[in-house]
């Protein structure tokens, strides 16, 4: 064939290739190689014609794939030759809508370098401009109303382009050629600062610029609601701790940590340890709260966040925030607005209502957000990143899956940290983060999500799924929106879920063995589960072990009075001796709810008779952390993990043990002796840190034998790691090195949450597997 000869290709490519400047892109590959033809978007992508030589559209093809705009991501690139059309030149054509349709939509993009330059330079146009924008970066998700991506089908549609901005828009060699929401100071959206009197806003009576008036307010020990890309946040000068602990009073917020905004760079270093990757992932387009090692002395209000060696860090990652970070000149509390448990506040009107009491001024805009967006929460383990919150920058990003959806099929997700999960196609598309779904709030928010996902992806569900618990909002959610669309519904149980989640992400649908470790799920046999070693793949699982069950005194107060589960195991390690026996933490129990309540909590007829039993790991170290530091409550989810993580001293080379019992085929890991010794150890002076090193080398050890005698018995030698127990980096490293050096293949999360967030992700899988059996 000869490489001169002309050639007509038809190009299609489907990934997240709307809203990232990837149209201009091709435009401008094209010209410049003086290829003829058309590229326009549709519902399933982007659709290219190219003619011209074939040596020449070879290199076209070579340079589409690896010079693509930074935020694009290419699923797939298929070519068809067709014959050769007149084609004059190369043109963008206007999109079009198909009936069968599937597009991946672009998360939102943080500010880029070019528009970045622009912003703070003495000579542009757009000068302070804050919401300056381009092809590669600005709002994407949160201002979608519907596809294909062009301007009027965005919030953006009630701002006409000015002369100007219109010429950039249809000029090719501009960086906002076809930028949807490209705007100026003369036809964009404008800023618009508030004071609070009693219940009403108003107007500021001065004609100052609003973001130099929101400066002022922050100087002055002010609580300031301020609208960003997906939400509100609440913001303060995160200098000063009073103030700070006035924000949780009036936020109602616990002691869980705040995050922070830093102006730049030296800022960041002031206070925190920085590697490369973890810079890298903060001045990316994703910019995500990346949790960072507080230095010592680092100038931050100790409030923020209470007794936690890290930092919750994040850039300015809108033009509106470089300049009011600017001018501010140091760090911000920057937490969302909503009072505790309930989401975030992302409407003007509700924003507004809701903040009233907490926020003394307000700086807010006229582009409407459409569809709300929690910032995401990164950890780096080693030089991994691990997704705790998944909001942001990463979503509506689709996850590849090995196995395709055979009708489009809708996961409900779980009752905490929801998402909620679309399978299409070969694809799973997580929704945002949902938040708990214990309030008619929450509801309202991930219902109108779950609209907004259904249109956007044109998903006509055939099939959907929710948890095994028969109590779960969320159950009932899935069962009312099945019974109105005549869907049938699929329930997953949740450690299940996360084992087939883990599988998903990593694209194999083998059967493996699965450590599915965290605080709560509802088992099979109605034992709240979260210790589990299970054998599974999509279509089922086996139980093949797990943590020894105890009673939670008290039932669900046990999971925030951590006192209640150390002496649930207590009575398991000592059994009729415990009242007996002299030990600090049942003196410490006595003082506190005295010796009646302490003989009916322990009573054996009651606890069996009355308190669910449990064989959760995350109630386990609560029982733990209580019998290390003497503590009465927690105040909130995974707090007391958190304190023995982030306390561990590995003075010592020896570990406890957990034994391996066998309860009809079944491996069961009894942390009875262990706590004997932790206790042993606390009466004998043993440091907090030395007791936490050891209790958490024991679990490390005790799963990986577990796994070595599954592995011994079926001969399966991948292990997949989920559940928030893995959100701790010493489990999650510590697993990984123990089960490789043991021949072991270990799966864990990179694009989804090991937490409750990912879970979605499983419960599609496993109902799509198991659909029509």
């Amino acid at each position: 064939m000869s490489e001169n000869r002309e050639q007509h290709l038809e190009i299609r490519v489907s990934g997240t290739v709307q809203g990232v400047g990837f149209r201009p892109f091709v435009y401008r590959l094209a010209r410049e190689r003086n290829l003829r033809g058309t590229v326009l978007n549709n519902s399933q992508g982007v659709v290219i014609h190219a003619q011209g030589e074939a040596a020449t559209l070879q290199g076209f093809l070579y340079s589409l794939r690896e010079n693509a705009p930074p935020a694009a991501r290419m699923d797939d690139v298929s070519t068809a030759e067709l014959p050769l059309e007149s084609f004059t030149e190369f043109r963008i054509l206007p999109s079009e809508t198909l009936d069968e349709t599937f597009t991946q939509v672009s998360p939102d993009l943080a500010l880029c370098d070019d528009c970045r330059r622009e912003l703070l330079s003495e000579c542009d146009r757009r000068r302070g401009y804050p919401f300056i924008n381009c092809t590669h970066c600005g709002p994407r998700f949160t201002i979608i109303r519907d596809l294909p991506y062009d301007r009027p089908q965005t919030t953006m549609r009630a701002f006409p382009l000015c002369e100007p901005c219109h010429r950039e828009y249809e000029d090719p060699t501009d960086h906002r050629f076809h930028a949807q929401p490209v705007a100026c100071d003369d036809c964009g959206p404008r800023l618009t600062f508030l004071e609070r009197s009693g219940e009403r806003w108003n107007p500021a009576q001065c004609d100052a610029d609003p973001i130099s008036s929101c400066v002022q307010a922050l100087r002055s020990r002010k609580i300031a609601l301020i609208q960003g890309l997906g939400g509100f946040h609440l913001a303060c000068d995160a200098t000063d701790d009073t103030l700070v602990f006035e924000l949780r009073r009036r936020k109602q917020r616990d002691e869980r940590p705040l995050a922070l905004m830093f102006p730049d760079e030296a800022s960041v270093r002031a206070c925190c340890e920085v590697s490369a990757a973890e810079w890298n992932l903060l001045t990316s387009a994703r910019a995500p709260i990346v949790l960072l090692r507080k230095r010592d002395g680092a100038p931050v209000a100790e409030s923020v966040a209470p007794g936690n060696p890290y930092l919750g860090a994040m850039l300015p990652y809108t033009p509106l925030h470089v300049l009011l970070l600017r001018e501010f000149g140091g760090p911000l509390v920057m937490t969302s607005a909503n009072l505790s448990e309930d989401p975030i506040a992302y409407e003007v009107e509700d924003a507004l209502a809701r903040m009233s009491g907490i926020a003394d001024v307000a700086l807010i805009h006229d582009r409407p957000i459409h569809m709300f967006a929690d910032d995401s929460v990164v950890k780096f383990i080693g030089e991994t990143p691990r997704i705790w919150r998944r909001a942001r920058g990463y979503v509506p990003e689709a996850v590849h899956v090995p196995v395709p959806f055979r009708v489009p099929t809708l996961a409900i997700g779980p009752q905490l940290k929801n998402t909620f999960c679309l399978g299409k196609k070969s694809f799973a598309i997580l929704s945002q983060h949902c938040g708990d779904m214990e309030s008619e709030l929450s509801a309202g928010f991930h219902e109108r999500a779950l609209s907004h996902f259904l249109h956007l992806f044109d998903a006509k569900i055939g099939l959907a799924a929710c948890d095994l618990h028969p109590d779960y909002s969320t159950t009932r959610l899935a069962e009312k929106w099945c019974a109105r669309q005549n869907v049938p519904l699929i329930r997953v149980q949740h450690h299940h879920a996360h084992l087939a989640a883990c599988l998903a992400e990593n694209e194999t649908d083998e059967r493996a063995i699965g450590l599915s470790l965290d605080g709560t799920g509802y088992g099979t046999d109605g034992v709240i589960w979260g210790g589990e070693v299970l054998v599974g793949d999509f279509h089922s699982f086996e139980r093949v072990g797990h943590l020894k069950s105890v009673p939670m005194p008290g039932g669900d107060k046990a999971a925030k009075e951590p006192w209640r589960m150390a002496l649930a195991w207590l009575r398991e390690a000592y059994g009729g001796e415990l009242l007996d026996a002299r030990l600090s933490f049942m003196d410490t129990s006595r003082r506190s709810i005295g010796e009646e309540a302490l003989q009916l909590l322990l009573a054996p007829s009651l606890s069996s008779r009355v308190f669910p039993l449990t064989t959760s790991l995350g109630r386990l170290f609560d029982a733990v952390a209580a019998l290390v530091f003497f503590g009465t409550r927690r105040q909130y989810e995974g707090q007391a993990a958190m304190l023995l993580e982030n306390m561990i001293s590995p003075e010592s080379a020896n570990s406890y043990t957990m034994e391996l019992e066998h309860d009809e085929g079944t491996l069961v890991l009894s942390p009875a002796g262990m706590i004997r010794r932790i206790v042993h150890d606390l009466e004998g002076g043993v440091s907090p840190g030395v007791i936490s090193y050891r209790f958490h080398a024991a679990i490390v050890d005790g799963y990986v034998r577990a796994c070595e005698h599954v592995r011994e018995a079926t001969g399966l030698k991948t292990v997949a790691l989920s559940g928030g127990c893995f959100q701790n980096s010493f489990l999650q490293t510590k697993f990984e090195e123990e089960l490789t050096g043991r021949g072991f293949k270990v799966l864990s999360h990179r694009q989804v949450p090991p937490n409750d967030g990912g879970v979605s992700l499983g419960q599609a899988v496993i109902a799509n597997a198991q659909y029509g059996r």
